[in-house]
């Protein structure tokens, strides 16, 4: 506040006293407080023109009125003091001082007019001229002077330019001069001329600081007369730079844009010498006049645009040919000490000089004109012969280089017609010539070279030949600037599709290729982008000579070292086959604003009715933008980008009605109606079409068929049907005017005046813009969130006039829909093919045509119905001129577009041309050459995975949810291009993918023979399981393959199953896993269609495969082999399971009998046993295994001495498979079962005499029983086997017995088929062998040995009726043979062996021939006691023969003897015997042989028990008593067991098993005789047979073992049998005569038994018969008494009372018999008397031992007893 008082009253003074001083004191303090509130000195400091306020500075009403004139009256005479003399500095100052005070009341715009009133300007221009003369006098200028000079530019700036435009510029900061409301006044006419005087009249180069502020005052006058100045309208669209709405006051810059003024510019410009700040300004002034003289009309002109850019042309030549910089030595230096003489050079005047030109197109609106004027001269050639120019200076050019180069790069991106300039003339290799010659670059030059081929602001390839020259000169240049440069060329060419296509259409890929030539002078980090770039390029399109370089790089002579890598990138770029990116060869690229297809002659498609159609399509859309940024950075981006319609198709009638198909932002597909009053949509919500592929679009409208009815909408993408909606407005029924295919351009209806439809591209008019402004910034955020939640608002409600609406349709009034849906915008996209069709065709009709819908008019259909059906039809290959023509045969409406026409070829078909599928074989080759050179690693794996711009990702749980058994997806995919073979492989399917030449070429040239050649020579580590996936996903390509007439290529698949899938060569040389896993594909595939494979790949070549490669491989474990044969194998079944034939059976023989490697058999003959007993398995199958020379071949495995067990045991289960089998008839079987029809003989016991000695297994033996045991029981063969299988274990032996037992119960007459057997008695008691009997003594004690008493034998007086037959030696002398031969360390030979058995079989024989002679004829035919006498000598040979046994070998034959097994268990389950049914073949309880548990008895026992069972079931059942020899057939049973006990040692004592035989006789008797009477002969006779045979049993018996011989249970049985014959009843018959001595010996001799039971019950029954008969033969009491009384001596001599006792009742009875017959009174007196009672028996004991009593038995029953005997 004080100092705006002390200010007051310094004007106060002045005013009173007029001083001068008070007056400049007062303007001193008014500028000084100004200065701080704001900015005087526009040099170092100044607002932006949008900061600029009006009313910045102070009104002129709150100054003193006599301000301005008190002002102007002190600038008069300053005026006047430098017309008449020098003024001084402080004068000077003090008019600066008050020029400041005008700027700051200039500062408020209402007091310019005021002051321009007051004419300041001519005096100030007259003290300036003035002053100016002065310092060019002086040659120098004061600092007094420049703020002068400063000081008067800024006033005429604030007045001229009052919102400091001028100076924004300067920052590059360009106004919007619509938002200015100030107008400037007209310039003063004097200030030009100044300015011009002042530049003209001295050296301005000295004083630079004047001619700053000189051009600055020029600059700000032409700068601020922009105010009203638009940018070029488009209605006329005149390429004359020529505006045509120029504001009224242009004039102040047309009167500053004169000759003179660009000469005083251009003056400055050519100097090096000016200073470099001086420069800048100039050069913003020059740039400023070329911006705003384009902007002015040609008449306002002082001077022409191309002739300032002309001049400014000299001016760079001027500079260009200065002589400053060339110099003698290597450097150009400028000394510290400058001399007088010498003059400032500025370096970089050339620099600034070229970069100026990039602010002449800063103006977006002007820039194209002016780019136009550039040229129309010769500045292009300037800038480009730049580096040749300065190439002999001695200074650092680099950046003027750069200068240059993006100079020419902005010139570029504003006018087309310069880059095709450019092109065509070949400037861009003449300037990079001469940029070589400068030496090696650096990253900036690099940098700027790059943006003059890429412009970053449209992501676009401008200048793509400059990406060639870079790439040529990439071995020139150092590593880093290499992997630089590298890295930009490869984000440049790949950043988007165009910017590929582009490339590719260059032939970049060709150049990198030749770069790569040179890898030496590479670095790695630039062959890997290379690489990249390769990839990325040939993704989309390759030429055959780019695919030929590659191929050169893969060849070993290149030695280039990333030849791995490059296959991988090769392999890559083949995949895209198996996509959709690359589906059209040729498409339409609409991007600019006007692209687009426009049909003008649409007004010509009439129809009859509703108007309707079919708008099908193929389009690809432009990838989003910055695909790279998150999710958050996305969603922010895409709420920021204004929405619009992405057009698809605009057909408008020519009221406005029509229909619209467009794409939203989001990627929604939108069907729209217009009518005058509504825009109804129907929107598909899918985000598909923004993937980057291609993608078939159809829209069908169906108008209304009947009144009152609707249009219908269906929406196919990619022939899917998203959308069916109902479209509730009129139909149309009035033609179509306008119709547009993905261009912007919309019609103009003009209703009041006109009808016609204007269809030029007219911008909207400023009320519309600022119209849609307002409405997006109050409603689209609202409209979109209530359309969004489905909430009704204004604009969705229906109209009234409507009724019921579709939920899929919405309803907009007219106008709004921009609001909602956005501006209409081109396609941005691509477009393959475009049809449009009449609503009655067919949609299978159209989408059928696939990529080339001009195939829907090929021959095959009715052209003239198709034609009247379809519209038209627009394809890129029918493209010519700007013009598409019609593909529909009558071509009636052709279209206009203006669209970049591209045309890739894919790499399917770029192979064509380089040789074929078959160029890629050498690949191939070298991995099998050169393993360890070109062996993938995993560090290429890594760098691979990120070579591709779109890298291969995992897949997400939506890809796995399709797939099948095989599927192919990105992961999958790079997986298998990792792995060598497996490259190559995907490689091969990736070119034939859906090719049919590829195939065709595949098949013709032989391809996969020479592919499976080299794979059998490929090693196995380098075939892994990504080379078996890869094969297989070949193979199903190949299957799943279409070709154009629809079917299957038969000959190429056949050659594929031929060379690689079922070439085995190939897989047995393959890990196990490998190899499993394709065969079990080959399954897998045999099931799909078994009927082919076996007509191709049958059993037989299964079969061979298994035979030639896994029968014994190297490569693999037995393990594994065996798992691969067991799947080979089940091939083999999956075929048997549905039909076969003679040949295959064959086939399977011929395998059993060829095959020699027995595991190979083994899993074979188990595989086909399994298949027979399954029930998968044709009855024709086995029908025919049982033909002859089949399944009967497999015998020779058990004659063929060279087949191990095992072999021979499944070739029995598989035998045995075949006969249990229902399937088959009985009478089919007798081949197998070794029955000869014709005969009716068995061949078994032919077929075992080579299986002897019996060797086989148990569960040989046991099959071979089960065949003989079926259904027709082969009895002879049985009997063969179970006689030679004596030599076995104990539990085969048992299991036979079992089995003998149980057939003879079951099986109806088998004892009597098995009695007609030869032998069969010695057969089946062999089974008791435990072994041969080997030990013997010398041959002097071998009679002794024997035990052989003739005399002894020759006086036995028994007599027999006939002799026995005797059984040959001849197969014990075998046997004995054998055993010698198997047990050689027994210490016998041969000879010594036969010698004994010999003798002591000629012995037996003489004695039973002796024996015969002298029988009486009183026995009844008894053969059996012939055996008796035979027994007992057998008997005496057995006894030596153990003992010796025992004496040699003890420990062996004791653990052999009491050897414990337990039974082994058979395939064929049995029956047990105890379900007989048969009352007469059963014997109670002896017939059954079911034990408690086979642990708890022993084995032994069991088959003691087993045989004797069924030796007496046929001695007793078989046996036919009618039969005449029955009884001598019986006898043979117990002589066998008799002469088996001479040579061998058996299981069980021969007594006990006799003994055990003839008590299940005498119950069998019993039994006989309860059931049918004792009347009955034949029962008679047996009874008597077996009391016989019990007798020689028990008392003819020589052994002395007697519990060996008798039995509790066959004492009783022969009691029972007695009572049962009744022999010793009262009435008996004579004939009983002789039976009743043998049984009474009988008794008698169990009368002294060691068993007590059995002497009870024979003294009993003694007893018994002594009361009962009442016979009184002295000759049968005398030999009664006789053998009891030796019965009581020797239990008196053995001190057994027990008997005793028993005796005693029996010897009293006696002595009462005999009392009358031998008068025992007489002869013995003193005998104790009987009836004593108990006293008898020990006065009795007592007497017996006299002597008396022994006369009297000597004397007198002695000789009875001999009689009797």
């Amino acid at each position: 506040m004080e100092s705006k008082k002390d200010i007051y009253n310094l004007w106060v003074q002045y005013t009173t006293k007029n001083d001068e001083s008070y007056f400049r004191e007062f303007i001193e303090r008014f500028v000084a407080i100004w200065k701080r509130q704001l900015a005087i000195d526009f040099t170092k400091e100044c607002p932006l023109w949008h900061e600029v306020r009006p009313d910045s500075g102070p009104h002129l009403g709150r100054l003193p009125d006599e301000l301005l004139p008190a002002i102007g009256k002190f600038i008069i005479i300053a005026r006047d003091q430098s017309e008449n003399d020098n003024l001084t500095d402080e004068a000077i100052r003090q008019i600066a001082v008050l020029i400041d005070c005008l700027i700051i009341i200039c500062r408020h715009f209402d007091n310019i007019l005021a002051i321009i009133k007051y004419e300041y300007k001519s005096n100030m221009i007259a003290i300036l001229t003035n002053v100016f003369k002065q310092t060019i006098d002086k040659q120098s200028a004061s600092m007094e002077t420049i703020h002068l000079f400063q000081s008067f530019s800024q006033f005429l700036e604030v007045m001229y330019d009052p919102y400091l435009t001028w100076r924004s510029f300067l920052r590059g900061v360009f106004a919007d001069y619509q938002k200015l409301s100030y107008k400037p006044h007209t310039v003063h006419v004097e200030i030009v001329p100044f300015i011009y005087d002042c530049f003209q009249n001295g050296d301005i180069t000295k004083i630079p600081e004047i001619g700053e502020t000189l051009v600055n005052t020029l600059g700000a006058v032409i700068c601020g007369s922009q105010k009203t100045i638009t940018t070029i309208n488009t209605k006329t669209e005149l390429n004359t730079g020529e505006g045509n709405e120029i504001c009224d006051n242009l004039r102040n810059g047309m009167r500053a844009i004169c000759p003179a003024t660009v000469s005083v510019i251009m003056n400055i410009l050519t100097k090096w010498e000016n200073s470099s700040d001086l420069r800048k300004i100039s050069l913003k002034c020059l740039a400023l006049m070329v911006i705003v003289l384009q902007k002015s009309s040609p008449e306002e002109r002082q001077i022409d645009l191309t002739t300032i850019i002309q001049l400014y042309c000299d001016a760079l030549l001027k500079l260009l040919t200065t002589e400053h910089f060339i110099r003698e030595g290597s450097s150009f230096e400028i000394s510290s000490e400058m001399e007088e003489n010498d003059a400032v050079v500025d370096v970089n005047a050339l620099a600034t000089t070229i970069a100026n030109i990039r602010v002449f197109l800063s103006d977006s609106a002007t820039a194209a004109y002016i780019c136009d004027a550039i040229n129309d001269t010769n500045l292009l050639d300037i800038l480009i012969s730049v580096p040749k120019n300065i190439k002999d200076w001695n200074i650092n050019y680099s950046a003027t280089i750069c200068s240059t180069i993006e100079t020419l790069a902005v010139i570029t991106r504003n006018s087309l017609c310069v880059g095709e300039q450019l092109r065509a003339s070949g400037k861009v290799d003449k300037m990079f010539k001469s940029l070589k010659i400068l030496g090696v670059p650096n990253e900036i030059l690099l940098e700027a070279c790059f943006h003059l081929a890429y412009d970053d602001a449209t992501k676009l390839l401008v200048l793509p030949e400059v990406i060639i020259q870079l790439i040529e000169w990439m071995p020139e240049i150092h590593e880093r600037e290499q992997t630089f440069l590298s890295g930009l060329i490869l984000k440049g060419c790949t950043d988007n599709y165009a910017t590929k296509t582009i490339a590719c259409e260059n032939r970049t890929i060709k150049a990198i290729c030749e770069c790569l030539q040179n890898y030496k002078q590479l670095s790695d980090a630039s062959i890997q982008n290379f690489i990249k770039l390769i990839e990325e390029l040939c993704k989309l399109s390759i030429l055959p000579i780019e695919l030929k370089r590659i191929f050169s790089l893969l060849r070993q002579e290149s030695e280039f070292p990333h030849s791995k890598q490059l296959l991988q990138t090769l392999v890559t770029i083949s995949l895209q086959s198996l996509t959709s990116s690359n589906l059209c060869s040729q498409y339409f690229s609409i991007k600019n604003p006007n692209d687009g297809i426009i049909v003008p002659d649409i007004r010509n498609w009439t129809m009859s009715g509703a108007y309707g159609f079919i708008f099908h399509i193929l389009v690809k859309l432009n990838e989003k933008p910055n695909k790279d940024k998150t999710k958050k950075n996305e969603v922010s981006e895409d709420n920021s980008r204004p929405n619009c319609r992405r057009m698809l198709l605009n057909l408008r009638t020519g009221t406005g009605n029509g229909f619209e198909i467009f794409i939203q932002n989001s990627g929604n597909i939108v069907v729209a109606a217009v009518t005058k009053r509504e825009y109804l949509t129907s929107a598909v919500t899918t985000k598909t079409l923004l993937d980057g592929q291609w993608h078939y679009v159809t829209v069908a409208i169906t108008p209304p068929k009947r009144p009152f009815s609707y249009s219908q909408i269906n929406v196919y993408i990619d022939f899917m049907q998203k959308l069916s909606a109902t479209l509730k407005v009129p139909a149309i029924n009035e033609p179509f005017v306008f119709c547009s295919i993905g261009s912007a351009a919309i019609p103009t209806l003009h209703h009041e005046t006109s009808s016609n439809m204007i269809t030029s591209t007219l911008p909207r008019s400023s009320s519309q813009e600022s119209g849609s402004s307002t409405y997006k910034g109050m409603l689209p955020s609202l409209l979109e969130r209530t359309l969004s939640t489905n909430v009704s608002n204004y604009f969705t409600l229906p109209l009234r006039t409507q009724t019921s609406f579709d939920p899929n349709v919405k309803n907009f009034p007219i106008g709004m829909h921009e609001t909602v849906f956005g501006e209409q915008t081109c396609l941005r996209g691509h477009i393959g093919a475009v049809l449009l069709a009449e609503p009655t065709t067919s949609l299978k009709t159209v989408f059928d045509t696939g990529t080339n819908f001009a195939s829907i008019f090929s021959q095959d259909n009715d052209l003239l119905e198709l034609t009247s059906r379809f519209v038209f039809c627009f394809a890129p290959g029918a493209y010519w001129q700007e013009t598409c023509f019609d593909l529909i045969p009558s071509g009636r409406y052709s279209g206009t577009i203006r669209a970049q026409h591209s045309r890739i070829i894919k790499l399917q078909d770029t192979i064509n041309s380089i040789g074929g599928i078959q160029a890629i074989l050498p690949i191939l080759y070298r991995f099998t050459k050169e393993l360890d050179d070109f062996s993938f690693s995993s560090d290429d794996n890594d760098s691979v995975s990120t070579n591709s711009g779109e890298p291969l990702k995992t897949p997400t749980a939506e890809e796995f949810s399709d797939w099948e058994v095989l599927s192919s997806n990105s992961y999958t995919e790079w997986k298998m291009i990792q792995s060598p073979v497996a490259s190559f492989i995907c490689f091969l399917r990736y070119l034939t993918h859906e090719h049919d030449n590829n195939q065709e070429n595949m098949l013709n040239s032989e391809v996969l023979p020479i592919i499976g050649n080299m794979l059998i020579k490929c090693p196995s580590r380098l075939f892994d399981v990504n080379a078996l996936m890869a094969t297989h996903l070949f193979i199903e390509s190949i299957q799943g393959h279409k070709s154009s007439n629809g079917n299957n290529n038969a000959a190429l698949l056949e050659a594929l199953y031929t060379d690689i899938a079922f070439n085995f060569g190939i897989w047995s040389r393959m890990n196990f896993q490998i190899t499993l896993g394709h065969v079990q594909y080959l399954s897998a595939m045999i099931k799909n269609d078994r009927k082919y494979f076996r007509k191709k790949f049958g059993i037989q070549f299964f079969l061979d495969v298994v035979r030639q490669f896994y029968g014994t491989p190297d490569n693999i474990t037995p393990e594994d082999a065996k798992t691969i044969r067991a799947t080979l194998f089940a091939v083999v079944r999956f075929y048997l399971q549905k039909d076969s034939n003679i040949k295959e059976i064959t086939a399977i023989i011929a395998f059993l009998s060829s095959v020699r490697q027995e595991l190979v058999i083994i899993e074979f003959l188990e595989i086909l046993t399994f298949h027979a007993k399954s029930k998968s398995c044709k009855d024709q199958m086995i029908l025919l295994l049982h033909e002859p020379a089949t399944a009967n071949l497999l015998y020779n495995y058990f004659v063929d001495k060279n087949y191990n067990t095992e072999i021979q045991e499944a070739a029995i289960r598989f035998i045995s498979g075949l006969l249990t089998t229902s399937r088959v008839h009985q009478k089919y079987k007798q081949i197998l079962r070794l029955h000869d029809q014709s005969t009716d003989i068995s061949m078994f016991p032919g077929f075992f005499s080579y299986l002897i000695p019996m060797t086989l297994s148990s569960t040989i033996l046991f099959h071979m029983v089960d065949e003989i045991l079926s259904a027709e029981t082969d009895f002879a063969g049985l009997v063969f086997l179970v006689h030679h299988i004596s030599s076995c274990d104990l539990p085969i032996k048992l299991e036979i017995a079992k089995r003998l037992l149980q057939i003879t119960f079951v099986k109806h007459n088998s004892p009597q088929a098995i009695a007609k057997q030869t032998g069969w008695q010695e057969s089946i008691a062999r089974l008791l062998i435990r072994k041969p009997i080997t030990n013997v003594k010398p041959d002097e004690e071998k009679r002794k040995s024997f035990g052989i008493n003739l005399d002894v034998l020759l006086e036995d007086n028994n007599e027999f009726n006939n002799q026995a037959d005797l059984i040959s030696f001849c197969e014990q002398q075998i046997e004995l043979d054998q055993l010698q031969q198997d047990h050689s360390d027994g210490g016998l030979i041969l000879n010594e062996i036969q010698a004994s058995v010999t003798e002591a079989a000629s012995v037996i024989e003489s004695e039973i021939k002796e024996l015969a002679e002298s029988v009486s004829d009183v026995v009844v035919e008894n053969v059996s006691s012939v055996f008796s006498v035979i027994r007992q000598t057998t008997h005496d040979i057995q006894d030596t023969f153990e003992s010796l046994a025992l004496g040699t070998s003890n420990e062996s034959e004791t653990h052999h003897s009491r050897q414990r097994t337990d039974s082994v268990s058979s395939d064929s389950t049995t029956q047990s015997p105890q379900t007989v049914t048969k009352k007469g073949d059963s014997i109670e309880t002896n017939a059954t042989f079911d034990f408690s548990a086979d642990g708890d008895v022993d084995n032994e026992e069991q088959l003691v028990y087993l045989v004797s069972n069924v030796l007496f079931t046929i001695f007793w059942n078989g046996v036919s008593n009618d039969h005449p020899l029955c009884w001598i057939e019986r006898g043979q049973v117990l002589g066998c067991i008799n002469l088996l006990a001479l040579n061998n040692e058996l299981v069980t004592s021969h007594l006990s098993l006799r003994l055990r035989i003839l008590e299940m006789a005498v119950q069998a008797s019993l039994l006989d005789l309860s059931e049918h009477g004792s009347q009955t002969l034949i029962n008679q006779e047996n009874a008597s047979q077996i009391l016989r045979m019990v007798y020689d049993l028990v008392v003819l018996g020589s052994n002395e073992d007697e519990s060996k011989k008798c039995s509790t249970k066959l004492l009783d049985g022969v009691l029972a049998l007695l009572d049962a014959l009744m022999i010793f009843q009262q009435g008996s018959s004579d004939g009983w005569s002789d039976m009743i001595r043998l049984c009474l010996g009988l008794l008698l001799k169990c009368s002294y038994h060691p068993n007590p039971g059995v002497v009870a019950m024979a003294t009993a029954k003694l007893h018994a018969i002594l009361q009962s008969r009442t016979t009184y033969d002295p000759l049968e009491l005398a030999y009664l008494l006789y053998s009891i009384n030796r019965a009581l001596d020797n239990a008196i001599e053995v001190g057994n009372p027990e008997e005793y006792s028993f005796l005693m009742p029996v010897m009293k009875a006696l002595l009462e018999k005999c009392r009358d017959v031998f008068n025992l009174e007489t002869n013995l007196p003193d005998l104790p008397p009987t009836s004593s009672g108990p006293v008898f028996f020990n006065d009795f004991q007592m007497y017996s031992t006299s002597k008396k009593w022994r006369n009297f038995i000597e004397k007198i029953t002695m000789y009875a007893t001999a009689q009797l005997r």
